[in-house]
């Protein structure tokens, strides 16, 4: 009996172990389900909240997509033409046009050519190819060979020239040589010349040597100036290399020698001409010494007896009285 009684008790135990597991499973089912919902509740409001929140956003004007586009230089320049004021309208346009010129020289230069109604017109080329020059010497010699207002200009080639003989005069000659107006070429010529016979007497000296298509007054004026920078520079070492330069240059270099030597001794200049070989040498040397001393015939005749030709004796003479 006592054992029919612990084996039901033992079969109402695990009954009762039965339902409590099965209620707990019910219950965590229900709450899993609970927690999705409650999840994909809160997933919904929170992309309603977004949609909202993009939908009270204002719209972004077309305009606003991009960058505000800056106005062209050409729209400024255009507008500071029309300043009445004189002082501030070349300031503005000066430094547009510099700042224009840094950027994209040729499309500054071409716009400016365009503008030879506009007040000033002259004053901002001559502003804008002197930059060029200082800044980009190859761009500002193309751009001067490309434009005629521009190479038929004088003062603006002479500008180009001089800052391209320091450089290279050489490279100067070649683009010298690129020029269609005659006028302006040989003019041009003759201060390139000039200009390198201060920078480079010598490398002158020979490059004349060998391109003697260069003649006539041209010639004579750069011989001329050559010889007073060689003496200037160091007259006793020309005295002592005398025979050492070009014999068609060494008459120049003998007036020259002479016009620069120390007034206090001139004896010495006497004595130095009368060593001098070669007519034409001992010719401009006398005539240099009578320029810069004055000095009476009494005093040159026996230097003028030495001069063989009678047509350049009666010169000497002539220029005594």
């Amino acid at each position: 009996m006592k054992k029919v009684n612990l084996y039901g008790k033992w079969i109402i135990s695990i009954s009762l172990l039965i339902i409590c597991g099965y209620v707990y499973l019910i219950q965590v089912n229900d709450n899993k389900q609970v927690i999705e919902e409650t999840s994909a509740q809160m997933h919904f409001e929170i992309n309603n909240t977004k949609h909202a929140i993009e939908t009270l956003k204002p719209k972004a004007s077309p305009a606003e997509d991009f960058e505000t586009e800056k106005p062209t230089y050409t729209a400024i320049l255009d507008k500071a033409l029309l300043i009445r004021d004189k002082e501030l309208r070349i300031k503005t346009i000066s430094n547009h046009l510099l700042n224009w010129a840094k950027e994209a020289p040729l499309e500054c230069v071409h716009w400016l050519s365009e503008q030879y109604k506009a007040p000033e017109h002259m004053l901002y080329i001559s502003q804008v190819i002197h930059f060029l020059i200082t800044d980009n010497l190859p761009v500002a010699g193309d751009i001067i060979l490309n434009f005629e207002i521009l190479h038929s200009d004088q003062s603006i080639v002479d500008d180009y020239l001089s800052s391209q003989v320091a450089v290279s005069p050489y490279d100067g000659i070649e683009w010298l040589n690129n020029l269609s107006n005659e006028k302006i070429k040989q003019e041009a010529e003759l201060r390139l010349l000039q200009t390198w016979a201060k920078l480079g007497p010598m490398q002158l000296l020979n490059y004349l040597e060998v391109h003697t298509e260069i003649a006539g007054n041209n010639r004579h004026i750069i011989q001329h100036q050559l010889a007073q920078t060689l003496t200037k520079n160091n007259s006793k070492q020309v005295q002592d290399e005398f025979y050492s330069y070009p014999s068609s240059f060494q008459p120049n270099l003998a007036y020259s020698v002479i016009s620069q030597w120390p007034e206090h001794e001139l004896s010495d200049a006497r004595e130095w001409i009368f060593t001098l070989e070669g007519e034409q040498s001992k010719y401009f040397a006398i005539k240099s010494y009578i320029d810069y001393t004055g000095t009476s015939s009494a005093n040159m005749n026996e230097l003028i007896e030495q001069i063989h030709s009678p047509k350049l004796r009666a010169h000497l003479l002539e220029r005594l009285q």
